[in-house]
């Protein structure tokens, strides 16, 4: 059995307005009854009409829970002849109501004037009526548009988990690949701490969720977790620098962002060569109020099909997953390029909303 306390707790906005608008029409009627030269006892009629017009519409409230679920030509036509019912009891309430309080008053013509007082009355349900209707209708259509974000909210953040999950396998096996080939050279101790490091980068990527941003100074303290990885791979092959503005460090971007782009920098351009080559991460806030986040290599360049729409086979995963991902959680407020720098070298920046 639902109590009223239940019943109340459910419906605040419904209790809200009907108290506060019934009071109004008390006041109204008060206020009138001034003008007409009337006693300031005049507030007991005024409070009788008020009451009884509160406890006849929540009658009209369940009969029209009742009909919600009807066609719209159903509910129409229900809720007028509802209405007019109603309008009727409650203008014999109010012609009841002077009767008792003013008997003095009332004459046989009264009649008539009552008469003519009822079309305000079944004006005044008809108005209950289309508020009553109309707000719940504009509460339906919210909640609908709540249920709607709700599930494309859900939807984005399974589209970001198939995404970034794609990304740990691919670099998983490049590194397991590594760590294959030092044990079979015998670089034993190198090896070890490779797969050291290795637990700890996938450490901190199991710890975060696809939908988590972090401060940028947070998120280029994971890559070099892994970029440690690769320079015990590489050595002296792999140079970093880093080009990291101050008014940059504080930015919110997503968690893993930029591994995948730097993983391709240096599978494809300094893993390949035997002199290796240097990979630049730089980071700045733009006058536009964007931050702005490039990575950059000096290796051959890159083929236009790796940045397509449907990466190739070997190429092209980590650029692909990334644009997927921006594009979800920005939209149009984001921008992804790849450029092949004169006279080598491929530049891959980004730019997204500049949030703390």
């Amino acid at each position: 059995m639902v109590s009223w306390h239940t019943i109340t707790q459910r419906t605040p906005l419904f209790w809200l307005l009907q108290i506060g608008g019934w009071t109004g029409y008390a006041l109204m009627n008060f206020m009138q009854g001034l003008v007409h030269e009337k006693l300031l006892i005049y507030i007991f009629p005024s409070l009788v009409y008020a009451v009884s017009g509160f406890v006849l519409t929540l009658f009209l409230r369940q009969f029209y829970q009742w009909i919600w679920n009807r066609p719209p030509q159903q509910i129409l036509l229900l809720a007028g002849i509802a209405s007019l019912l109603i309008g009727v009891i409650f203008e014999a309430s109010r012609v009841l109501a002077y009767i008792n309080l003013y008997p003095s008053d009332w004459q046989l013509n009264a009649w008539w004037h009552a008469f003519k007082e009822f079309t305000l009355s079944w004006y005044v349900m008809l108005t209950w009526s289309g508020l009553y209707f109309g707000i719940k209708y504009y509460r339906k259509v919210q909640q609908q548009r709540q249920q709607l974000l709700e599930a494309t909210s859900m939807a984005h953040e399974a589209q970001l988990k198939m995404l970034r999950y794609q990304l740990n396998p691919h670099f998983l096996f490049n590194t397991l690949n590594a760590i294959s080939t030092l044990v079979l050279a015998g670089e034993m101790q190198i090896a070890n701490k490779m797969v050291t490091k290795l637990s700890r980068f996938l450490r901190h990527t199991l710890e975060m969720e696809p939908m988590q941003k972090l401060p940028l100074k947070q998120e280029l303290e994971a890559l070099q977790q892994y970029l440690a990885i690769e320079q015990l791979r590489l050595g002296k092959r792999l140079k970093i620098d880093w080009e990291i503005e101050d008014a940059a460090k504080p930015a919110l971007v997503p968690c893993m962002l930029l591994q995948p782009l730097i993983e391709n920098a240096i599978k494809y351009a300094i893993a390949p060569s035997e002199a290796g080559g240097e990979v630049r991460i730089s980071a700045e806030v733009t006058d536009a109020g964007q931050l702005r986040l490039c990575v950059a290599d000096d290796g051959p360049g890159i083929d236009r099909s790796a940045i397509s729409s449907q990466p190739q086979p070997g190429i092209g995963v980590g650029l692909t997953n990334t644009r997927g991902r921006l594009q979800v959680l920005y939209g149009d407020q984001q921008s992804f390029e790849v450029i092949n720098q004169e006279p080598a070298g491929v530049r891959v920046c980004l730019k997204i909303p500049y949030e703390r």
